[in-house]
């Protein structure tokens, strides 16, 4: 769910800017609308019951956790929240256990159905960036090695002009691996891929995300005339 933060923060750090496109993006993404609320349940949860500590020391507790760790077939698509978020419910066994609230503001990862997970997506889910409950960015992992593969995808959707910036990362040994930043900029949508997250000489992921740009408010006049 970090990796929302990630790109686009390497996207600020990074001197280069995508010229404006003039075409109206598709808004869509895995057929979910930026800018709308997001139709989905949250995935099956049970309540689970641990303990800690040895002997009379032994304290119990309960808390609540997902029925399928991972995704599966004909499940439909539903979304997990943090297991931060999960451990704040937790409470000693004899306590009430408070029910799961609705999540409006914060980051969610929408888990696949496998029988329609999309091919693009390698890990079968996606992070999505939730306000008011509205859907307004997207991110998720693709292979490194299908890179050129995911650009030529990305610009049948959103353009075939983005800005592209190469870098290359070199070894102890000498040896070199390229990858690069492609960047889409409309007034209301930015898309970012990444070809390698780099995190290693041959990290074999990448990421793309795809944001609602935040409005900034203009600066306060703490002197005016």
């Amino acid at each position: 769910m970090y990796r929302i933060i990630l790109v686009l923060t390497l996207f600020l750090i990074h001197p280069f800017l995508s010229p404006a496109q003039t075409k109206e993006p598709d808004m869509t993404a895995f057929g979910y609308k930026l800018g709308e609320k997001l139709p989905l349940s949250e995935c099956k949860c049970k309540v689970v019951e641990t303990s800690e500590g040895i002997g009379l020391s032994t304290k119990h507790y309960k808390s609540y956790a997902y029925v399928d760790l991972f995704p599966v077939k004909g499940s439909g698509d539903c979304f997990k929240r943090s297991f931060a978020d999960l451990e704040k419910y937790k409470v000693r066994k004899r306590d009430q256990l408070d029910s799961l609230r609705p999540i409006t503001n914060g980051i969610v990862d929408v888990q696949f159905d496998l029988n329609n997970a999309p091919k693009i997506c390698v890990t079968g889910k996606f992070s999505a960036t939730l306000v008011d409950s509205k859907l307004t960015a997207v991110a998720f992992t693709i292979a490194a090695n299908a890179a050129d593969a995911v650009l030529e995808t990305l610009k049948k959707k959103y353009g075939p002009n983005p800005a592209v910036k190469n870098y290359q990362m070199q070894n102890g040994y000498g040896a070199t691996q390229n990858y690069y930043i492609a960047v889409w900029s409309f007034p209301h949508l930015t898309v970012i891929m990444q070809s390698s997250n780099h995190g290693s000489f041959n990290d074999p992921f990448g990421t793309v995300a795809i944001e609602i740009p935040k409005k900034e408010d203009a600066p306060k006049d703490n002197r005016p005339l």
